[in-house]
């Protein structure tokens, strides 16, 4: 929205802004700068003209710089977008306590700003500050019960602390939703056998086996599966698969000197044939996951006779 002063801006100024956007939006940014620039030499109250400078630079990369343009345009007319777009350069700059100081003001002016909700949930996330994290993700929904980043975001959280009820209740909605993640079928496979039911798990892998390409190409496509929006839930999946890689090494290291001291290799426990199950998973190697998938399931029913399915 104009403000008063340029809604009384001359002509030519106003006719200078609508060329510089109509540059910028057809991708001609140098064109479009120089325009904005000129607009704010003969009118430096020209709030606008300084938010989409910000806005060039921060497209550039060039953070420090649009930090300066967006304040400026702060300075003129306090406005939420301004306050995030600040938070966001700082992001991008790694000075995440400033960050913050801005994408609360953004929140302060519109407390239902989801991107703002999201970006802090991220930062808290690189903070390792769980509580604001889960905060955070859980305001999202509670704006948009359907917000596919936060329902992932929030999945992941709670997987990634055990809390494997509340994570498939938000892995179900999820998907239910937005049903093409194989990422997250795998995830949810995973906590289907966490939590005893080995039969749902195995029938999901076999299904996906069968159905999903996705499933056995975990590494090649975690890079593309996700949106920059999706970042909370790239980063969980990025953790658990470096985290993967280094125990299946550990295990296959341990395999390998079995054969020369048979006598002194433990076979894995239920639970650990479960994690091996995911890591081969996340490896690419299904049949492998199937095989201790099973194990655990047959190491659970000797040492529980009554267990569930």
């Amino acid at each position: 929205m104009l403000s008063i002063l340029q809604g009384m801006a001359i002509p030519e100024t106003q006719a200078l802004y609508n060329e510089a956007v109509r540059l910028e939006k057809s991708g001609k940014l140098k064109e479009a700068k120089e325009t904005y620039q000129k607009i704010i030499a003969e009118d430096t109250s020209f709030h606008l003209a300084y938010q989409n400078l910000g806005a060039i630079a921060a497209k550039g990369g060039n953070h420090s710089e649009a930090i300066e343009f967006f304040l400026r345009a702060i300075k003129l007319s306090p406005d939420y977008k301004n306050y995030y777009n600040v938070g966001v350069s700082f992001y991008r700059l790694k000075e995440y306590e400033k960050a913050i100081q801005f994408l609360k003001q953004s929140l302060h002016l519109d407390k239902r700003f989801v991107l703002g909700h999201l970006l802090l949930a991220q930062i808290y996330q690189i903070l390792e500050i769980d509580e604001k994290t889960e905060i955070y993700l859980t305001n999202v929904i509670k704006i948009d019960p359907n917000h596919k980043s936060a329902l992932g975001g929030l999945a992941m959280y709670y997987y990634e602390r055990n809390r494997y009820p509340e994570s498939l209740r938000m892995l179900e909605r999820y998907l239910l939703l937005y049903p093409g993640n194989s990422q997250l079928k795998i995830i949810q496979s995973e906590v289907l056998a966490k939590q005893g039911n080995y039969k749902a798990s195995a029938n999901m892998l076999v299904e996906m086996a069968k159905t999903d390409a996705g499933f056995t190409n975990f590494n090649q496509t975690l890079a593309n599966a996700w949106q920059e929006e999706d970042e909370i839930s790239k980063k969980s999946l990025e953790r658990i698969q470096g985290t993967a890689k280094k125990k299946l090494k550990e295990f296959q290291t341990k395999l390998e000197l079995s054969r020369e001291s048979p006598e002194e290799f433990t076979p894995p426990e239920p639970q650990e044939a479960l994690d091996l199950s995911l890591l081969y998973l996340f490896n690419g190697n299904p049949e492998k996951a199937m095989q201790y998938l099973v194990y655990a399931q047959k190491m659970k029913e000797n040492t529980d006779p009554t267990g569930s399915s």
